[in-house]
């Protein structure tokens, strides 16, 4: 039996007081999905839970030190060429006087009007379920998405628990 990896990772978006969610625009250096606009987040670190992580890689991506009305809105299942990742997703607001929009490592800040998000071009898997997430605050969602190894999405379910 062939051995996969496993990854955790935490995605946090966070809209503003205009209704504008902070998105990453992917550096065009990365290997993995690069130019593409996704919330902030990364790998959680050993010994990290899910929040501390979110807390940790926000502060890092954008400066956040607090976010307010922070939930746990989804859980991601995914399988790509490089393994199985487990994403949690984290949903919060902030005030825009409290970020400083700006090119990190990983890429470029944005605000982007929660409206408009479907105009840009997303993580593959984004389309499916974030639309659900603003539009149902009160429900959760897990999601299993399978990629192809040229990051095509081959497979998205998404069963919300109310």
């Amino acid at each position: 039996m062939k051995e996969s990896s496993h990854f955790c990772v935490t995605d946090v978006f966070l809209e503003n007081e205009f209704e504008e969610v902070l998105m990453l625009k992917r550096s065009k250096k990365k290997k993995i999905l690069p130019n593409l606009y996704n919330g902030l987040g990364g790998k959680i670190d050993n010994g990290e839970t899910p929040l501390q992580a979110i807390q940790r890689e926000a502060k890092e991506e954008a400066g956040v030190t607090s976010m307010e009305n922070l939930h746990y809105r989804a859980n991601l299942s995914v399988k790509d060429k490089f393994g199985f990742w487990q994403i949690y997703i984290f949903y919060g607001n902030i005030y825009k006087k409290n970020i400083t929009i700006q090119e990190v490592d990983e890429g470029t800040l944005e605000w982007i009007p929660k409206n408009n998000l479907l105009d840009y071009q997303l993580v593959p898997d984004l389309n499916n379920w974030l639309p659900k997430m603003f539009a149902n605050p009160n429900t959760f969602q897990f999601v299993k998405i399978e990629y192809d190894d040229k990051y095509n999405l081959k497979k998205i379910i998404i069963t919300p628990l109310t």
